[in-house]
């Protein structure tokens, strides 16, 4: 029996080829966004859920100052003095691309993530040792444990052990070598160095003349500890060594999405949890689409069967086996469609991190979070679907089955709420896609206040003593048109000093500068003048949003007191100019001038031509003053237009689900024109017997959609504009809500709308009548 309902299933199915393809090859694709969309969130609600014991890993922090970089003196006294700790771990973090040296053969790499750490580091984390030269991982005080994939790339088939790492800042022996951290962690690390040792300590905070090593302290606390009582019982104590009373804890698994910027880390390895709303938000959108999709189409073949229904019935068919059959045909569709996403998402897995901006592991991802939800949302699909019948059969008597069945019964003003539903959210998407994409171009266009084109910057090694030699001989090549040298530069911003104003204050970006950098990087003077060599370490430039902010009307005898001696004379303003991404206001600040400042940044403006060519030769100088050290280097352009990354990651990802949810709107639209063909059918042979042409059949057919497309637009518009301004609100310069991106989209949808209702509309229209009135 079921062996025969269900080849009278894909009998059914099989009927209408290409509408039954088009359908559940639509419903496939929804499923599938929503499938990749679910593990991409699943994934990042699972960051450092791999670590042992991360229900009892937390972060302390200040929640008074909303800090965590605490001094490192606290991680002594909290192992010493407080036994619900099990253990305590300093993170001193360093994220920035550095050069890591062999001391002995000179080989190099490049690397990114530098933290110092103690031995409980590998407690704490359950981080895994797969080689080293003692019990403990920094056996020394200049101890260094390398990852496998760092000691892999820097020593090839060499054993690391007891080799010695060189950099800039420090110098260490290899004495271990560790697991990489797994991707879905909220912190990177390729290089731990010894904290214990305070050439290793990552930063310094003088404030009042003392001065402090501010880490991050990670608590391992023992089972059983409630986190609440125990910051309760912490600040309770904690006075007697400390002037800090509001410490808090933060579980370790709350870091990667807290809006909290506690640690400058964050700024690296953080994630959205906003965007993750918007994802979520789009997939649960695309799973209703799918969902009315399938829904309209399970209605329309009921429909399409009605005098089918009526013989049955009267050859003795219940109601039961009748829904018995709907049923199976359903399920039938809808596991096939399933199947078929199934192995889309699995094509397209890999490519997650050309979507998404992120790698998604099999090993991030909690299928026993994710399965009940993918069931309960398939069952619950057949299940909507599976009513259809039962509404259509109670609708019906016998004699609308023998008659065909196909009289309208009021607005079906169900039918249309739900495309009109379709129709909204493809406005609002694509009216999204719209803006997002013009955000883009203007960040990427916007006057940066320099003239970033042909402007490259070479990082020089830390107490390079011949800078201004190398800047001079470089300077002689004949396509370098300007040269400077900088402590910082637009973009890296290492440095901030006070205003100096006691009811004014303020921070000020400094650059440390040599001579030509205005010229250099194409700033224009508006107001003083350039430096001169009785300058030297006595005058600056302010840029005019320091002007402003000071509030001075010129700055004629005014000064810089930054806590020097005797300050810094201003004497020229200069327009403003970026220093940040687009996302911050314009910020002060000052150009100091000393030429004789150790320098970590050589500036080059190069005229039009062969940018490799150019670089090698640079690169030749480069060579004669330091042969063991690798030219790195970075283009201004490419470096601001890397700012923008998140936001081109976010567009692609948003138009590619945003093409998904138009194409399911077709289908809806397909549904509800092939329905309205199926029901007026009879009236549509009698038009044309009666002398209708073709195209007032096809105006008949598509008024509707056209008032359904305008209802849409009236509803997405205004909350589009809403979720949008929100969105512009993460940047500080912003293109504007133009009316048009609106229109363009509403006209764009309705354009969609009618190629989709046209192509049915057509075959209704030219369908000879006298099929249509041959059994009346």
């Amino acid at each position: 029996m079921i062996r025969f309902k269900l080849k009278l299933a894909v009998r059914n199915l099989l009927k209408n080829k290409l509408y039954t393809s088009l359908i559940i090859g639509g419903f496939a694709v929804g499923f599938t966004a929503c499938i990749l969309i679910a593990l991409f969130y699943n994934a990042e609600h699972n960051v450092d859920k791999h670590f042992a014991n991360y229900d009892n890993i937390f972060r302390l922090y200040d929640a008074k100052e909303d800090k965590a970089g605490l001094d490192y003196k606290l991680n002594t006294i909290l192992s010493e003095n407080y036994p619900d700790i099990e253990e305590t771990c300093p993170l001193g973090f360093a994220y920035f691309p550095f050069t890591l040296k062999d001391a002995e053969t000179k080989d190099y790499i490049r690397a990114n993530y530098l933290v110092s750490t103690n031995n409980n580091f590998f407690d704490v984390f359950s981080q895994e040792i797969v080689a080293g030269v003692a019990d403990k991982p920094f056996s020394q005080n200049n101890s260094a444990v390398l990852t496998e994939s760092l000691a892999k790339k820097l020593f090839g088939d060499k054993n690391p052990l007891g080799r010695t790492v060189k950099e800039e800042f420090f110098t260490a022996t290899v004495t271990a070598v560790m697991k990489d951290l797994p991707e879905n962690s909220s912190f990177k690390a390729e290089i731990l160095l010894n904290s214990e040792n305070k050439e290793f300590q990552m930063a310094q905070e003088c404030n009042g003349g003392v001065c402090i090593f501010p880490v991050e302290h990670f608590l391992l606390l023992k089972n059983g500890t409630k986190p609440n009582e125990f910051a309760e019982k912490l600040n309770s104590s904690i006075g007697q060594f400390t002037t800090t009373d509001s410490l808090a804890l933060q579980n370790i698994t709350d870091i990667y999405l807290s809006t909290k910027k506690l640690g400058w880390a964050d700024e690296h390895t953080k994630g959205n949890s906003k965007m993750l709303m918007v994802f979520l938000s789009i997939g649960i959108l695309i799973i209703l689409l799918s969902s009315i999709n399938y829904l309209n189409y399970t209605i329309s073949m009921q429909y399409a069967k009605l005098k089918e229904i009526g013989i049955n019935k009267t050859n003795g068919a219940g109601k039961p086996q009748l829904i018995l059959d709907s049923f199976i045909e359903v399920t039938l569709g809808i596991i096939i469609a399933l199947l078929i996403s199934v192995i889309l998402t699995t094509i397209l897995f890999p490519s997650a991190e050309s979507l998404f901006g992120r790698s998604i592991q099999i090993s991030d991802i909690n299928f026993y979070q994710l399965l009940p939800v993918f069931a309960a949302i398939f069952f619950a699909i057949i299940l909507l679907n599976s009513l259809a019948p039962i509404y259509i059969l109670s609708r019906f008597n016998i004699t609308d089955f023998l008659s065909g069945g196909r009289k309208s019964r009021g607005k079906q003003w169900i039918k249309q709420a739900m495309l009109t539903f379709q129709l909204t959210v493809s406005i609002a998407l694509i009216a999204a896609v719209l803006l997002i994409f013009k955000q883009l171009q203007f960040v990427k266009h916007h006057d940066l206040g320099f003239d970033e084109e042909h402007l490259v910057r070479i990082e020089l090694p830390f107490l390079f003593k011949k800078a201004n030699a190398l800047g001079n001989e470089i300077a002689t090549l004949p396509f370098v048109s300007g040269s400077t040298l900088s402590a910082g530069n637009p973009g890296n911003i290492n440095l901030s000093m006070g205003s100096g104003v006691e009811d004014n204050e303020f921070m000020v970006n400094c650059i440390h500068v040599s001579d030509n950098f205005l010229e250099t990087f194409g700033i224009h003077l508006l107001d003083g003048r350039d430096f001169m060599a009785g300058d030297k370490n006595k005058a600056c430039i302010m840029n005019r949003a320091a002007i402003v902010r000071y509030g001075w009307e010129n700055i004629e005898g005014k000064k810089y007191n930054n806590g020097r001696e005797g300050g810094y004379e201003v004497v020229g303003v200069v327009n403003n100019f970026n220093v940040e991404s687009l996302h911050s206001e314009m910020t002060p600040v000052a150009l100091i001038y000393n030429p004789e400042q150790e320098f970590g940044t050589l500036s080059l403006r190069l005229s039009a031509g062969n940018a490799g060519r150019q670089m090698e030769q640079i690169r030749k100088v480069w060579n004669n003053f330091l042969p063991d050290d690798p030219m790195e280097f970075t283009f201004y352009d490419d470096q601001f237009q890397a700012m923008y990354v998140k936001e081109e990651k976010l567009a692609k990802a948003i138009s590619f689900f945003s093409l998904i949810a138009v194409v399911l709107t077709c289908m809806g639209i397909l549904g509800q024109i092939f329905l309205i063909s199926l029901n007026r059918t009879k009236e549509i042979g009698v038009r044309k017997v009666n002398g209708a042409k073709v195209s007032e059949i096809l105006i008949l057919l598509n008024k509707d959609f056209i008032i359904w497309v305008l209802i849409a637009f009236i509803l997405a518009s205004p909350a589009t504009w809403f979720a949008m301004n929100k969105w512009l609100e993460n940047f500080a310069y912003k293109t504007e809500l133009s009316w048009w991106i609106f229109a363009l989209a509403g006209l764009l949808a309705l354009g969609i709308a009618l190629l989709t209702v046209s192509w049915q509309s057509w075959r209704a229209a030219t369908r000879n009548p006298v099929e249509a009135l041959r059994y009346e």
